[in-house]
């Protein structure tokens, strides 16, 4: 599981460093990362992609809207491998999409991590700061706590 919120710098060849305790989830030391909802970058471990791409399998192939977020999710994504420092090298294509140059925020998400451009990612959370919108989101999800 990804849990924090990191901040790094983008290198000169695109590069950026990934936190130890998100590389040490990624035992093979490859991630593939893909284009994400909310105008940043996706990165799975390759077990957790496959999981959410064959999750994405289930829907109709005549389903218009389903092939078309098939293609964008999986006709987007690349295959990364730490180097020796323990960076991954984005694609231009990606880092253009999320608007990636100089400074990302890495967020953790439980079963995979978000990578930002800072001021997107600062602008993202200004425009969804509205408390009774994330008030009726979380009673909309309706999590039960248990063990406590």
């Amino acid at each position: 599981m990804f849990y924090g919120t990191h901040e790094h710098n983008v290198d000169k060849k695109g590069r950026i460093t990934i936190p130890s305790q998100f590389r040490d989830r990624t035992p093979s030391g490859v991630l593939v990362v893909t284009l994400g909802l909310d105008g940043n970058l996706m990165a799975f471990t390759t077990e957790a992609f496959d999981a959410f791409m064959q999750s994405l399998g289930v829907q109709s192939i005549t389903n218009q809207k389903a092939r078309a977020f098939l293609r964008k999710i999986a006709g987007k994504s690349a295959e990364l491998t730490y180097d020796s420092a323990g960076r991954i090298l984005i694609p231009p294509s990606l880092r253009k999409e999320a608007k990636i140059e100089e400074e990302v925020v890495i967020v953790g998400s439980a079963f995979y991590f978000e990578i930002w451009a800072k001021d997107q990612l600062i602008k993202h959370e200004e425009e969804n700061d509205d408390p009774e919108a994330q008030t009726n989101a979380w009673e909309a999800l309706d999590v039960p706590i248990r063990g406590i």
